[in-house]
């Protein structure tokens, strides 16, 4: 039996955007609904992803049970369904159907209680069970688990609002060890924005046998004059299956000058952690001429230095620091 560590404050609230069927009217109640995961593998302690997502590798036939806790945050008592339903990745994305669709997987999770009722303000916790079939393939597998408030029409604007809030679930099913997971940084692409600010994307590859989320960050230094920028937080990295290949970009600010600098990315996924360099200038409209990104570091790190993943995780605010030699400026 896997050994589990529970997760405190790290976890978060991991909330996804309500689905409704009309934009709400003005009377219609907010709700703000929250789920977290409360505990991971003990293997996986330093892996921020972990915190906020199931990922596990299990062998045909083989149990495991998560902890969840599902969060009524507004002023409404609240009547939620959990359920487990499919997903996907898909152009650097990680997807899920609008409905309750299920897939494979879906159909190996089994959630206690399957209904809440939560009063204003209160937490409830879910266990999930996931029962891998003796004769299940190899392969990684995503789903959501989900918790799911459906309100009545409320008034005469006839509106039903449907909100659902879910933690994913990467399950990887094979005998022996877990395939490794690993990635590449391929190349570097200056450019500027429809605004003229400067941007650079990082091109990746997913080299290993697990799905990745990618975040990462941008250093910017022996530029003109001896100027140095950054750090800049990259967006809302992509999700990628083993052979996808996806982009993060980088916004810069405007008082970046073309150049030429010395760019130097990280990217992160999980406990791996790779970082590239590559010589380049900023075009002054559109995209610049692509570099080939040096491999500078190889390895996994557990030293956590953002966080984010994914999917579905919040963006945090860069600052930008613009050093020249013998003394600094900001903007």
């Amino acid at each position: 039996m896997k050994r589990v560590l529970a997760i405190l404050a790290a976890a978060g609230l991991f909330i996804l955007p309500a689905a409704a069927t009309a934009h709400p009217a003005p009377d219609v109640p907010r709700i703000t609904l929250g789920i977290k995961l409360l505990e991971a593998p003990v293997e996986r302690r330093d892996d921020p992803r972990a915190s906020s997502y199931i990922i596990d590798h299990l062998a045909p036939g083989s149990t495991i049970r998560r902890r969840l806790e599902v969060v009524n945050d507004s002023s409404e008592p609240l009547r939620l369904g959990m359920y487990a339903g499919k997903a996907g990745i898909h152009k650097g994305r990680f997807v899920y159907p609008p409905d309750g669709r299920r897939n494979e997987l879906a159909h190996w999770i089994s959630l206690e209680p399957a209904r809440l009722e939560l009063h204003p303000h209160s937490t409830a916790r879910v266990r999930a069970t996931i029962r891998v079939p003796r004769r299940a393939s190899e392969g990684e597998r995503y789903g959501v688990i989900w918790a799911q408030h459906r309100s009545a029409p409320h008034g005469d604007a006839n509106i039903a609002m449907v909100q659902r809030v879910g933690v994913r679930v990467y399950l990887d099913i094979g005998p022996g060890g877990e395939p490794a997971s690993d990635f590449r940084i391929t190349g570097l692409v200056p450019a500027r924005d429809h605004g003229g600010l400067p941007r650079l994307r990082a091109r990746v590859r997913n080299t290993g046998a697990r799905a990745v989320d990618l975040s990462g960050r941008l250093m910017l230094r022996n530029g003109p004059d001896g100027l140095a920028a950054g750090p800049f937080a990259g967006s809302q990295g992509p999700t990628l299956a083993p052979g996808d290949t996806g982009e993060i970009t980088f916004a810069l600010g405007s008082r970046i000058p073309n150049g030429p600098w010395t760019a130097d990315v990280t990217l992160r996924s999980g406990l791996v952690e790779h970082t590239a360099t590559g010589r380049l200038s900023f075009p002054d409209a559109g995209d610049g001429r692509p570099v080939q990104a040096m491999i500078a570091s190889v390895g996994s790190h557990r030293r956590l230095w953002a966080t984010g993943g994914a999917a579905l995780a919040a963006l945090g605010l860069a600052v930008l620091a613009v050093r020249r030699r013998g003394r600094n400026t900001s903007s």
